[in-house]
């Protein structure tokens, strides 16, 4: 064979080679491969508290910690990452962390509390989460933001704290793993039952106010009009004079029962 020959010969082998490889390849991606949440869940464990009744995924590269003091009331468990750049025995600084506060109660509606508990400066948004209604707060203090989420749950207000920080890249991924945790935040005793439309309506018709309104209006209406994904709209009106006079509504979560008057 002359060597002109030969060459191209081998030419044809190293390019049938390298797509054979490049077949293989393919072909292991797709048979090993696993969708993103399977690959993000699979780096993540369960915590579980049955004492306090919630659970939560974190990641299995980060710490728990039980000696934090985010929260007034005390924390209930926290889970941390640090950077390279950290210092031992200094504030948080590179890194990332999501505490859970010890559960507490508060003697008004959950919104009210956190304006009076955090700074005018503040700002503040709603957050439905698993079926539960959080309310959330960015504060901002000197050189750090921290974001706050709050719900109550069975009449007891649950408080998750967060913070990221760190280069860019490092940012993102504490941020994108601090989302899926939320995500997973949950309180297995609440989940199955929920509540019912009958037990929305008896919630309300225990209300100091609509109580003093059924005596005073004997033939009185108290009735689910309306329906939203996480909450039943229940109506407190009477008929009066061929039309219907509307003494208040309220909105009933249908994973917590918690009650907030509509204005």
């Amino acid at each position: 064979m002359t060597k002109k020959g030969k060459n191209k010969l081998q030419l044809k082998w190293v390019i049938l080679l390298g797509v054979a490889v490049v077949v293989f390849a393919v072909f292991g991606l797709l048979k090993n491969g696993t969708p993103q949440s399977q690959q993000i869940s699979s780096r993540y464990q369960v915590y579980n508290d049955p004492k306090l009744g919630f659970s939560i995924e974190y990641p299995q590269a980060w710490e728990i910690k039980k000696d934090t003091q985010v929260f007034e009331n005390g924390d209930a468990i926290a889970f941390r990452i640090t950077g390279p750049s950290q210092k031992k025995y200094t504030e948080l600084s590179d890194g990332a962390q999501l505490a859970i506060s010890k559960p507490f109660t508060i003697d008004t509606d959950l919104a009210t509390w956190m304006k009076g508990y955090f700074t005018d400066q503040a700002k503040f948004s709603k957050l439905p989460l698993n079926n539960y209604a959080f309310e959330a707060v960015e504060s901002c203090g000197y050189m750090e933001c921290m974001r706050y989420y709050f719900t109550k749950i069975n009449g007891q207000i649950y408080g998750i704290a967060v913070y990221a920080d760190g280069t860019n890249a490092e940012k993102a991924s504490y941020e994108n793993a601090l989302l899926y945790m939320l995500k997973t935040f949950r309180f297995p005793d609440t989940e199955d039952g929920g509540i019912t439309k009958d037990e929305a309506v008896t919630k309300i018709k225990s209300l100091p106010e609509v109580i003093e309104y059924l005596k005073r209006i004997p033939n009185g209406q108290v009735l689910v009009n309306g329906e939203e994904n996480d909450a039943y709209m229940v109506q407190v009106y009477e008929f009066k004079d061929g039309h219907t006079a509307t003494f208040n509504w309220y909105r009933v979560n249908k994973q917590t029962g918690e009650i907030k008057k509509e204005l």
